[in-house]
């Protein structure tokens, strides 16, 4: 079910090019849709490396700009869903803001530009949209805005790309999938991509080496049966669903060339791979697939995944 959804907002184009896509949802789940504005002191710097405390007024001023830049926002969304748009302002940094008030409200889903330059001069990339998918176990869908560009009022999602690494943290992402297939009747392509390279980390061995072509093709028939059976909870509820298993030297470089297919529009993955470390994939398949994706990226974070 997706009956909540939070949109972070910093004032610019870029974050506001996440709303289409999140009205679009929340309109034909007939949710609710919230908007949310952190709000930051500012410091200003008044001599070399000095610094004093902003002046009261300049944080009214500023709050008050922020409550009416929320305000014309939501007003111009109108009805969305069960109702107007909820607006929420808060004080604090924003990255643990939007956390926190997506855990309040029970968000089902955080839909957010990941980057922009807000009136604050504020930057979402690697820092605010990365914050997020880190720490909350809330699905999160980035939208990559084009620099100059405004938000385009006509969203498809007829494909969606869901790469899966045999894991059961990968297949984390698949409750999600099937919740917005279920709304937008999009088409499913299950992804598995063999390496030809095997990654170590042992000091005597620093580089990849190729992996045996017997092992490969098990390692194909494998992953074949395993994205069959995991297709089959989307073929008993009625939803159009369909596997592939590719073979490359780059997992991350194969799902970004699928996602250039003309039949995607959206990738979903989890934060987490079959390396086993405890840890999110910053530089690694995720991470790069999220800053080289041109299309939206549902990225989930497993629940009980270290941070």
């Amino acid at each position: 079910m997706l009956g909540t959804v939070l949109v972070p907002l910093d004032g610019s184009t870029f974050a506001e090019a996440a709303l289409p896509i999140a009205a679009k949802l929340v309109r034909t789940a007939q949710g609710r849709l919230h908007i949310f504005v952190a709000h930051q002191a500012v410091v200003p710097v008044v001599g070399m490396w000095e610094m004093v405390g902003p002046p009261e007024q300049l944080n009214e001023e500023q709050r008050r700009w922020e409550t009416a830049y929320l305000s014309e926002t939501a007003a111009g969304l109108g009805q969305v869903g069960d109702g107007p748009v909820r607006t929420h302002h808060t004080d604090g940094r924003p990255g643990e803001g939007i956390c926190e008030e997506a855990g309040e409200i029970g968000a089902d889903l955080i839909v957010m530009a990941t980057h922009g330059r807000g009136a604050l001069g504020r930057m979402w990339l690697g820092s605010v949209a990365d914050f997020v998918v880190r720490h909350t176990t809330i699905p999160v869908l980035l939208v990559h805005p084009e620099r100059d560009s405004k938000p385009s009022p006509g969203i498809a999602l007829q494909g969606i790309l869901v790469p899966v690494d045999l894991s059961a943290e990968s297949e984390a992402v698949l409750d999600a999938v099937l919740t917005i297939t279920k709304l937008t009747q999009a088409h499913v392509t299950l992804l598995h991509v063999v390496q030809l390279l095997f990654e170590v980390s042992e000091p005597t061995l620093p580089y990849p080496i190729p992996v045996d072509p017997v092992i490969i093709n098990q390692l194909r028939t494998d992953a074949e049966s395993r994205l069959e059976r995991l297709a089959e909870r989307f073929r008993q509820r009625g939803m159009g669903v369909s596997t592939r298993v590719v073979i490359g030297a780059s997992a991350a470089g194969a799902v970004l060339d699928a996602l250039e297919e003309p039949g995607f529009d959206m990738v979903a993955m989890t934060t987490h791979g079959t390396r086993g470390l405890r840890r999110f994939l910053l530089g690694g398949v995720t991470d790069k697939v999220i800053r080289g994706a041109r299309k939206p990226v549902l990225v989930l974070r497993p629940p009980g995944m270290d941070r």
